[in-house]
This record gives C-alpha cells, sequence and structure tokens, in this order.
C-alpha cells in the first residue's frame, strides 16, 4: 500500500524504535479479508517525521487488541486499512472500540463504541475526508485536478458538520479549527495540482496566496495539520538543488526558522527536516562541512537528531562511474529471483521507483513512449526495479499498467546494496550501465526530459 510505504519509509529515516505496550487503549472487530493491512499510525507530538507505524494483529475469531506507549494523555491517531485512511481518539486509562469490516461493495463499515465513542467518530471522518492520496493523482491518470477540487469541497462541507457531534464546547471549538486547518492544508495541495496542470506555479493562484496568508506559523493546530512546513517552505527564497549543493537551500530554511518560529513543537519538526532534505537532496559533499557546523548550532535543543544523523555526515561518497555494479538479487513479478548480473549483455536504461512515490508514477506514462519509440534498438533495454516493501502494492500497478518492459522488486537486503552503491537518497532515480554492467551514469536524466531519446541513442551509437 502507498501510504503504509511511504511512512514506513519516514520511520526508517528516524530510526525510531516501536512502542512499547502500555495499556489497551483500542480493541474491537476487525473482518477485512483475507488480503489486508491494519495498522495504527502514531505522530509523537504530532511530528510527521518521528513517525511509529504499528501494526494490529487480528485473531482467527475477527478480535484485536492494541496498546502502546504514548508520551501524550491523549491523542487522535490515524488508522490505515489497506488504502483507506481512518482515525479514533486514544485517550490513556480508557478503551477505544472500533469495530470495522468490508462489505462485498469493497466500501469499509465503522462502529465506535467505548470510551469517546461520539469524539473517534469525528476524528476518523476528518482523516477519511482530509486525505490527500483521495484527491491528488499519483501518476496523472484520473479526474483533472480541477474536477477534484470540487469534489473535495463538497466532500469538506459534509465533514464539517459532524464537529456539531462534539458536545463539549471547548473540544468542539479546538476541532473546529482542526477541520479548518486540515481543510486548508488539503486544499492548498490539491491548488498545486491545479497549478502544475495549467503550466503555472501555485503561487501564480489567488486561491492559494489567500490560504498562505491564513497560516499562524506556530499554531498548534496548523503545526498538526502540517500547514506550518508549508508556510514556512513558502517564506524560503533559494530553490533546492537537488543534484548540487543544498546548502543554500537548507540555510535559508534554517535562517526563515530562526525569524519566524516561536513553537518549539514547530522548531523541533524543523530541526529534522533540514538535515533531511541536506542529506537525501544535495550531492552530499559540497558545503558538508559548512552545513554541519551551522546544523550543530540550529538543532542544539535535540541531540538526538544530531545523532541520528551523525552516520550520513560520516558517510564517505565514492563514484561508482566506471565501476561494475554490485551484485544483488531481484525478484520478477512471477516470483522467481535472478541476479542483476542478468542485465549484462545490453545498454541498460534502469528506473528505481515505488508505488507510493508520487514523482516516480509520473514518470511512468513518459518511460512508456521512451520505450516505445526505441524498442527496435537491439543494443538498449529498460528495466525498473521497484523498491516497495507491499509487493502486492507493486503487483496491483502492474496489473494495471501492463508494462512491456523488464519489471524487478527488492526485498531489503537488495535494496540496501543497491541504495549504498548508488548513494541512492531519493526516488526516482534513474542510472544507465553498459553491456559489461558497468555504470556509465549513476544519475540519469529522467524518461520526462526531452534529452534522453537521444542520450540513449547516441550511447548505442558508440
Amino acid at each position: 500500500m502507498k501510504r503504509k510505504s511511504f511512512i514506513a519509509s519516514l520511520i526508517a529515516i528516524a530510526g525510531m524504535l516501536s512502542p512499547s505496550a502500555y495499556a489497551q487503549l483500542l480493541k474491537g472487530t476487525a473482518r477485512l479479508g483475507e488480503d489486508y493491512e491494519f495498522a495504527v499510525n502514531y505522530l509523537p507530538e504530532g511530528n510527521l517525521f518521528l513517525a511509529q507505524l504499528n501494526d494490529v494483529e487480528v485473531k482467527a475469531d475477527g478480535s484485536y487488541t492494541f496498546d502502546m506507549d504514548m508520551a501524550e494523555s491523549e491523542l487522535d491517531v490515524q488508522i490505515f486499512v489497506n488504502d483507506k485512511v481512518f482515525g479514533v481518539h486514544l485517550e490513556k486509562g480508557k478503551t477505544a472500540v472500533l469495530n470495522i469490516a468490508k462489505g462485498d461493495d469493497g466500501e469499509y463499515q465503522l462502529s465506535f463504541s467505548g470510551d469517546n465513542a461520539v469524539l473517534s467518530k469525528v476524528v476518523s471522518k476528518m482523516y477519511e475526508t482530509y486525505d490527500l492520496m483521495t484527491y491528488s493523482s499519483m501518476d496523472g491518470e484520473g479526474p483533472a485536478p480541477a474536477e477534484q477540487l470540487a469534489r473535495f469541497e463538497a466532500d469538506s462541507k459534509e465533514a464539517m458538520k459532524m464537529v456539531k457531534l462534539i458536545k463539549d464546547k471547548d473540544r468542539r471549538a479546538y476541532y473546529q479549527k482542526m477541520f479548518d486547518a486540515q481543510y486548508r492544508s488539503i486544499k492548498s495541495r490539491i491548488l498545486q495540482d491545479v497549478a502544475d496542470s495549467q503550466g503555472k506555479k501555485p503561487e501564480d493562484l489567488p486561491e492559494y496566496n489567500a490560504i498562505i496568508e491564513t497560516i499562524d506559523v506556530n499554531s498548534d493546530v496548523d503545526y498538526l495539520a502540517t500547514n506550518s512546513i508549508l508556510w514556512l517552505v513558502t517564506q524560503a527564497k533559494e530553490p533546492m538543488q537537488y543534484k548540487g549543493d543544498a546548502w543554500p537551500a537548507v540555510k535559508d530554511l534554517m535562517d526563515v526558522t530562526d525569524k519566524y518560529v516561536t513553537n518549539p513543537r514547530v522548531r523541533k519538526q524543523m530541526a529534522y527536516m533540514v538535515a533531511n532534505q541536506f542529506f537525501s537532496y544535495g550531492d552530499h559533499e559540497t558545503n558538508k562541512e559548512v552545513f554541519w557546523t551551522a546544523y550543530k548550532e540550529f538543532a542544539k535543543d535535540y541531540p538526538e537528531f544530531i545523532e541520528a544523523f551523525t552516520p550520513e555526515y560520516n558517510r564517505v561518497v565514492l563514484s561508482i562511474e566506471g565501476k561494475p555494479l554490485p551484485e544483488f538479487s531481484l525478484t520478477k513479478p512471477d516470483g522467481s529471483s535472478v541476479s542483476s548480473a542478468s542485465l549484462r549483455g545490453k545498454y541498460t536504461y534502469v528506473d528505481v521507483w515505488a508505488t507510493w512515490c508520487g514523482p516516480c508514477c509520473k514518470e511512468i506514462p513518459f518511460l512508456e513512449k521512451v520505450v516505445e519509440d526505441l524498442k527496435d534498438n537491439g543494443k538498449l533495454q529498460f528495466v525498473s526495479i521497484s523498491v516497495d516493501s507491499d509487493r502486492n502494492a507493486w503487483q496491483r500497478k502492474l496489473d494495471k499498467d501492463k508494462p512491456t518492459w523488464q519489471q524487478y522488486i527488492l526485498d531489503a537486503s537488495a535494496n540496501n546494496t543497491l541504495s549504498q552503491a548508488l548513494n541512492i537518497t531519493g526516488i526516482p532515480r534513474f542510472f544507465i550501465l553498459d553491456p559489461e554492467g558497468n555504470v556509465i551514469s549513476a544519475d540519469a536524466l529522467r524518461p520526462s526530459s526531452e534529452e534522453i531519446r537521444e542520450t540513449l541513442k547516441a550511447l548505442t551509437e558508440e
């Protein structure tokens, strides 16, 4: 499932441990069929980058219980069921009850009881409605962004009526603010899709700018809805250099944070984010010492983050270009395995991707066209390698797209081997091998680039 895989990738980056049992917080029944995923997503202090994804085990009779050690006395958590997101309100010393069943039509029926039942119903509606993946196409397919926006507006209008179910005046006021913050968050992101479909930048749309102006960077509700990050990114003017020097952009973010942020939770989130961006998007070496000196001062209140990123700082990135790709195992759609050495014999253009990666999926239609245009070149082959942790999601994507070129998926060990060899810190990633299996380009042009066809043709004509 793309959502679970995305959250799992954040957990791996953060290096957080699974929570220990504390008290029975949630129980119920889950009748979801044979092939399902059921998990609770806990964000300590509401921090997206510290996500803890907890699989829920369902017994043979359909019952389940869930416990965890949470720092807060009470909070809202997301419930992931396959490609859907719901929610529940948890409180220490109390037990929420959620019964969920998948109908023959594929729709899910939920019922809440136990403690905070009404509040959990409201929270679940909030997470279900304000789910970006419902309204933003990952691969450019489906309804146009303008249609998605209209659908979102209608869904949101209905969802906001749920807040009236909360009897306590203070709680009702809080969730009215939360629903509004979530509404602005998702709408701003749909508007980014609208702008892209029109060949514009988001800031070219007055409606988008109006949302940015409403964000209070230090507000707790804007923080929980990720609006604080959005606002800070819009204030920073230096563009991120995805293959070059990331320091100017990261320094800009740090300066903007220092200037405007007083909320400690927002600052903590940014302390993680800037280091993650520097080591994920830049070339890893340019201005590394300058960044690290500045970062240790910027994140001095969060020594755990400095410790977490120290291995990245100490890592020496060696160029693999001109050297052979290390051998690792590739798994085919039928479940059989082959060695990466089997790719030798032709020039090979390789796509490293995942179903949960929006930019990856948006490159697939371009790759289809490149494959079609160059299909008669006998010296060239195309390969896609998925790093999905959810093989079912990968298989469903292949069944839908029916690609005509070679498809493989990696297990954790093979993924680590490939990522270390090519210094892959983000996807999509494309690289090129020569017929002997040597790496010609460790970070090749994307299929959407106008120059990629000529680049590949030139290789095979040498």
